[in-house]
């Protein structure tokens, strides 16, 4: 058996640039990852998978094996680039989903009574409320 180099494999990988994105997208646009994702037995696998992670450490092994050099690097290079990108492209989501929990805590915020100089009574009084408005907004009781 005849294998190629690794550079003859990079140089392979790297000309399928140019058609991979193509094919990923209409592979995508036919998928249906939501039927398999939701089932039974897709919950059971991830609950055992996760399982195994913890009780092997796979996180925290994982972890000890990236300096802080390398992270901040590999943020630098991969996350400083897009990340504009794509905030402004989740503007709208983000706008409908926390625009309207938003809207309730200022509502709260501005029903509040004014602050004393009891630090505890502007907790219970106002921070507790504001709070309590934020999780109930979210859906979170």
């Amino acid at each position: 058996m005849v294998l190629k180099t690794k550079e003859e494999a990079r140089a392979n990988f790297e000309a399928a640039i140019g058609y991979i994105p193509a094919r990923y997208s209409a592979g995508v646009s036919k998928a249906d990852w939501l039927t398999p994702a939701k089932s039974d037995i897709a919950e059971k696998n991830f609950a055992d998978a996760m399982s195994k992670a913890i009780s092997a450490k796979s996180r925290q092994k994982g972890v000890a094996q990236v300096t802080n050099e390398e992270w901040r690097t590999a943020a630098q290079n991969k996350g400083a680039p897009i990340i504009g990108d794509r905030i402004r492209g989740a503007l709208d989501t983000w706008v409908a989903e926390w625009g309207p929990m938003y809207d309730q805590v200022s509502s709260k915020v501005a029903a509040l009574p004014p602050k004393t100089l009891d630090w505890r009574a502007n907790i219970n009084n106002r921070l507790v409320p504001t709070v309590e408005t934020w999780r109930k907004a979210a859906g979170k009781t």
